[in-house]
């Protein structure tokens, strides 16, 4: 009889070792899955809210007459038709370049013609033109009255 009361306790410690095993992988198991899978939210302190970048502010626009210009080709043939609409400062700028267009169509054609037909091609030559016609207009206009040359229209014959 002793050898029973001996196999029933061991019996009720083996059963009771095995449910606090369970117990503890299931506890170790919740608290993995919270600590790693969990969004914590930052401490309100640290919350940022989001911010919009700031948008470039657009200025007024100044849509020109298409141009038509020969380029600077030895046989003379080729020919460029463009149209340019400029992004100004502000409204000041804008009504100093209405009283001053013909100035400008002198300098716009001035600089398209002075290019080749490959210059007007390429990509970058597209860029250098923009670039190129910025400058002078901000050097007749005055510094940073010009703040963008669109193309609306360009096409080389």
């Amino acid at each position: 009889m002793a050898e029973e009361k001996e196999k029933k306790g061991g019996g009720k410690k083996f059963l009771i070792f095995i449910i606090l095993g369970v117990g503890l992988l299931l506890g170790a198991g919740a608290a993995a899955y919270f600590l790693l899978f969990s969004k914590s939210s930052p401490p309100p302190e640290e919350e940022q809210v989001p911010v919009e970048p700031d948008k470039p502010e657009v200025g007024p626009f100044l849509q020109l007459n298409p141009f038509v210009v020969n380029l600077s080709d030895p046989t003379g043939r080729r020919y460029l038709r463009v149209k340019i609409a400029l992004e100004l400062k502000d409204d000041k700028a804008l009504s100093e370049a209405n009283d001053r267009i013909p100035q400008i169509n002198d300098t716009i054609i001035l600089v398209l013609s002075s290019k080749t037909v490959e210059e007007v091609l390429a990509p970058e030559g597209k860029a250098e033109l923009r670039f190129e016609i910025m400058n002078k207009l901000n050097q007749l206009l005055g510094p940073g009255k010009i703040r963008g040359v669109y193309f609306t229209q360009f096409v080389v014959q």
